[in-house]
């Protein structure tokens, strides 16, 4: 095998292991850390992709080779480049360490520092640590990692690490939905969860997480609504994708109808991201004050 053929060989390994979170975190983050940040340039934008594609890789590689997954991944997401053995367990796991200081690297050359430490934080604490075993804990460190991504994203788009008050309060907000809302991704794996022992939210507390969908969702929404600055269009869209989405949470409890429902939660929650990205906070501290 050539060297040309060897190193796509090796791009594709390393863009399956982040495929399946390319819309769920890549693309999202990028567009929320764009959006907060108050200058743009084509530059920015590669740099802001190339760190957090580059740190997405850590908690990927480091999930994919953990506890059993490679043989769960094996029977649904045989694609992986762990079961299609594109490469083994035991370099993956090996892979994962070495991405710990390549990632501080990179977070050092773009001046996401901090931020790459925290990231590298969350993945020992999710993985090794078992952050994952529960739905509390779970429901936490993904609130941490989109926290950590969007800070990361947004002051490698800046060029610096100070943040606004406008900017690091967006942050909160969206750290603070995912941590309320993102069990909407456990409804559709219910029965297989189930088999395998899995603590999630949704089977833990069935009633409870069917409830909470239409209080969070159109919660938030009617909060954005109030608060942030984003045309009217984007509010009333943004309202009315939280009472249809929490209608089909309700009422349609199948799997393939949580599947679909769980991919209009994304529409929802980009748009609610991108309402968090022109909050007013004067406002905000004027009413809690």
């Amino acid at each position: 095998m050539s060297l040309t053929n060897k190193l796509w060989n090796s791009f594709i390994t390393l863009y399956l292991f982040n495929k399946s979170d390319m819309k769920t975190i890549v693309a999202p983050v990028t567009v929320f850390s764009l959006a907060l940040a108050t200058t743009h340039s084509f530059s920015r934008f590669c740099y802001v992709v190339l760190w957090i594609w580059t740190l997405l890789l850590q908690v990927t590689v480091s999930n994919q080779s953990i506890g059993n997954s490679p043989e769960e991944d094996a029977i649904n997401k045989p694609n992986r480049p762990i079961p299609s053995r594109r490469i083994s367990l035991e370099a993956a796991r090996l892979f994962r360490w070495l991405l710990i200081p390549i990632d501080l690297a990179v977070s050092v050359l773009l001046g996401a520092f901090p931020a790459g430490v925290c990231v590298s934080f969350m993945v020992a604490v999710y993985s090794e640590g078992r952050g994952h075993s529960h739905w509390f804990t779970k429901n936490l460190c993904c609130a941490f990692f989109y926290a950590a991504f969007e800070y990361g994203g947004t002051t490698v788009a800046e060029g610096t690490g100070d943040l606004s008050p406008k900017q690091v309060a967006a942050i909160i907000g969206s750290a603070s939905i995912i941590m309320t809302t993102i069990h909407a991704q456990d409804f559709r794996d219910n029965e297989g969860d189930a088999l395998r022992g899995r603590s999630t939210f949704t089977l833990a507390y069935p009633t409870i997480a069917r409830i909470s969908m239409p209080v969070t969702l159109i919660g938030w929404s009617i909060a954005l609504y109030l608060f942030s600055e984003v045309n009217f269009i984007a509010k009333a869209f943004l309202v009315a994708m939280s009472i249809y989405v929490s209608a089909r949470f309700s009422f349609l409890h199948s799997a393939k109808d949580d599947k679909w429902s769980y991919d209009l939660y994304n529409i929802w929650l980009s748009t609610a991201h991108y309402a968090l990205s022109t909050l007013d906070v004067n406002l905000i501290t004027a009413m809690t004050a």
